[in-house]
């Protein structure tokens, strides 16, 4: 290797030295550079809109905050069964008392379905319009953009929320944090109280509605029930009446008045024709048969009947005090921020700073460059010259 290739290596290298020399000498180009990093972050601190933030917290409710819905009436309901009344069919159903209730609502579910409605886009969107028809300038001057759609100014409102849930992934949630920003603080802290508020009610009406109709389809179905059993009775009285007028009117033919056998001196290996128990016994059972319809009821003779209204009355008489009912509770209402979330003062100026000092050393460093660059091309100049 020749001289000049060892020169021309030696001049590739880089010597971290020497660009800490160049730094220092043009050192007046990184304080510059700091410098007006600095003052274009306060710059940016005066001249941006502070953000404010806002947080509620949300707890599961207490057991006593849902004990209307431990009613032994909802606790059990009855359920049709079939009775096997011989190995080839099943003729008839019977009612038992199952393990399953009409209405429940435990604490850790009231919870997840209050959370789930908070969360909800739709319970938002719905809080937003309420928001908007109210026709407040003051409100809908931080919502609505004229030169943004409906939608898109939707979309806005929507991202000023957001939640923690702290054991989401052990699914093990107690509370819930929900946060609001807004460029006014006072604003931002009522609407997000109103928010809670609306979307603790919004679940409630579902509770309700799935509360009234749980219970009215399981009415419906012990009177559906009864006004079978009813007929079935019915059905059965009236075909006994005819068939036993039918015994009497055969009894009456061969003049057997009282009852041909005594069951206490006659053996027999089946059940004697009916005929036989004389028209006398035959004309007062249906006499007693028909004189049922007399009384104010007959459904203390319909087997099963008593227990599926003892249900069903009450059932119907159980009632809710929904201003007592509880699903989740406001653990920490939102709260006035003393001072704005955004813009973070102090970082920004520490990334002005660190932005700056990061162009001055390059500034530094490209002007040391560019005067080195100078200096030997004059002097490979002057070089050629001589």
């Amino acid at each position: 290797m020749n001289d000049a290739s060892i020169k021309k290596t030696q001049s590739d290298e880089i010597d971290l030295f020497d660009l800490i020399d160049d730094i220092k000498q043009f050192w007046h180009w990184v304080l510059g550079f700091i410098i007006l990093g600095v003052v274009a972050a306060s710059a940016y601190i005066f001249i941006a809109s502070p953000l404010y933030r806002t947080t509620a917290v949300i707890k599961d409710a207490s057991a006593g905050d849902l004990v209307d819905f431990n009613q032994p009436a909802l606790a059990t309901k009855l359920i049709m069964s079939a009775v096997e009344k011989s190995k080839e069919s099943l003729e008839s159903e019977d009612t038992i008392m199952s393990d399953e209730s009409v209405f429940s609502l435990s604490t850790e579910d009231a919870f997840l379905g209050a959370r789930s409605a908070l969360r909800s886009a739709s319970v938002r969107k719905a809080f937003y319009k309420n928001l908007i028809d109210e026709n407040n300038a003051d409100i809908s001057s931080w919502f609505v953009d004229d030169e943004l759609t409906e939608e898109q100014n939707l979309a806005n409102f929507l991202k000023r929320f957001s939640y923690a849930d702290p054991n989401a992934k052990e699914a093990l949630d107690t509370y819930l944090e929900i946060t609001f920003e807004l460029g006014d603080a006072q604003l931002a802290t009522d609407l997000l109280n109103r928010y809670v508020d609306f979307a603790l009610v919004s679940y409630e009406r579902r509770v309700k509605q799935e509360y009234t109709r749980t219970v009215q389809s399981q009415v419906q179905l012990y009177s559906e029930w009864a006004e079978g059993l009813r007929a079935s009775y019915n059905a059965k009285k009236q075909s006994r009446i005819v068939y036993l007028m039918e015994a009497a009117a055969v009894a009456k033919s061969i003049d057997q008045i009282r009852p041909f056998y005594n069951t206490n001196n006659i053996f027999v290996s089946s059940e004697p024709p009916l005929y036989m128990m004389g028209t006398l016994a035959l004309e007062q059972e249906v006499k007693q048969l028909q004189g049922r319809a007399k009384l104010h009821s007959e459904d203390i003779f319909v087997e099963g009947l008593p227990l599926i209204l003892r249900y069903k009355n009450a059932l119907e008489a159980v009632t809710i005090d929904w201003g007592q009912v509880r699903y989740a509770l406001v653990d920490q209402p939102a709260l006035l921020p003393e001072k704005p979330a955004k813009p973070r003062k102090a970082i920004i100026l520490a990334l002005g700073g660190i932005c700056g000092l990061m162009v001055g050393i390059m500034a530094a460093l490209l002007t040391a460059a560019s005067r080195r660059h100078s200096a030997r091309f004059t002097s490979s100049a002057e070089t050629v010259q001589s």
